[in-house]
């Protein structure tokens, strides 16, 4: 087994078809789709290297695993191929994310009692050795992946004067780091923001966003492919507070929709926290439901 650092853009390519065919065995129970990657990677650990953060190793039969390590969410992703769940070895690649992760947070100074690792309740192997290493599970309504079939799509309506439109490039950046910041209450930076849109993966004509009478973007998402399991993903999805209670984040999805079906995209999925009210009922109203719950485990720094 051969462990190494990521080195970029071909290493991303290997890992989202890693866990697009891990996906195709497992009915996604465990995996992240192929668009969170980039996503966690360049937009979750923006400013950070990302060959301090991504660790792989591999076999004889290509990728057999992988780790992020997540520090300002105070976790990581540990990814395992399916043939080598539930066994020493991935009890060894979850042991040096919480080693790694713990180590990198110390060296950037960013304090925390706990680490938190995800758990698929469907995902037997990842709570076993989870629960064998010392993590507990937290108390509270689980993070929910859900997903929806893609039919026909009704084209969205607008409020008088709002137009649909996509990322042109660089000099959206600015636009852009408005709408996620005050959707969010982030801090993004014209010049943050132009990073996450030259990093491998990005494609700024999948930045879908809707325009206000003046020009600003009101909302936005970024969509992204599965083409092996033809499932698109939203990543993530915003409003402007300036402009919620208008519908558009129902117009947003409907919109992303269309496009994920014109890219050959059956099924359409995103994922909230089950406590958040406002996104539960806009996602079921666009037709998602619940499909893999996910629990939080946490254990201790020290």
């Amino acid at each position: 087994m051969n462990q190494r650092a990521y080195t970029g853009a071909a290493d991303l390519q290997r890992l989202q078809d890693f866990n697009a065919a891990a996906i195709a065995v497992t009915d996604h129970c465990g995996y992240l789709h192929p668009g969170d990657i980039p996503h966690h990677i360049y937009n979750g650990n923006r400013g950070y290297d990302p060959a301090t953060l991504l660790t792989i190793w591999e076999d004889d039969g290509g990728i057999a695993a992988w780790v992020l390590a997540n520090m300002r969410h105070k976790g990581f992703d540990a990814q395992v191929r399916p043939d080598l769940r539930g066994g020493a070895f991935e009890r060894e690649v979850l042991t040096y994310a919480w080693e790694r992760t713990v180590e990198l947070m110390r060296r950037h100074d960013i304090a925390a009692d706990y680490l938190y690792a995800d758990g698929f309740r469907g995902d037997s192997a990842r709570v076993e050795v989870l629960t064998a290493l010392g993590w507990e599970k937290e108390s509270g309504p689980p993070f929910t992946l859900t997903r929806t079939p893609i039919g026909d799509v009704a084209m969205p309506t607008l409020p008088d004067g709002f137009t649909f439109g996509a990322a042109q490039g660089l000099d959206d950046a600015a636009a852009l780091a408005t709408v996620h910041s005050g959707a969010f209450g982030s801090s993004w930076t014209a010049e943050s923001y132009a990073g996450v849109m030259q990093s491998p993966g990005y494609a700024p004509e999948r930045e879908l966003v809707i325009r206000a009478p003046d020009g600003a973007f009101a909302a936005f998402t970024i969509i992204w492919f599965d083409p092996l399991n033809r499932a698109g993903l939203f990543e993530p999805v915003g409003v402007h507070r300036d402009y919620n209670r208008r519908g558009l984040g129902r117009a947003i999805l409907l919109h992303g929709m269309q496009h994920m079906a014109a890219a050959g995209m059956t099924t359409a999925t995103v994922a909230h926290f089950g406590d958040n009210a406002a996104a539960t009922g806009l996602y079921h109203a666009c037709g998602f439901r619940p499909w893999h719950p996910i629990d939080s485990y946490r254990k201790a720094c020290s």
